[in-house]
């Protein structure tokens, strides 16, 4: 649900990049990047998780991230 959210949002947002990190094959990058719950969307020190991440969370964190 957030991946297809996520992907709907980015698509009108030119500057945003996004990397996924398979937390399966790469556990220890995702514990020195702090993910302790998936999904998880991270950019700097900002971060924000759950299990049921909405499309309105997303739009927001990624609105705040870009207007920093």
């Amino acid at each position: 649900m957030a991946q297809k959210a996520l992907d709907e949002l980015i698509l009108d947002m030119n500057d945003v990049r996004v990397e996924k990190i398979e937390v399966i094959t790469h556990p220890v990058r995702a514990l020195q990047d702090g993910v302790k719950i998936i999904p998880t969307l991270k950019s700097g020190n900002e971060s924000i998780s759950g299990f049921l991440l909405s499309r309105k969370k997303i739009k927001a964190f990624l609105e705040k991230v870009t207007q920093q």
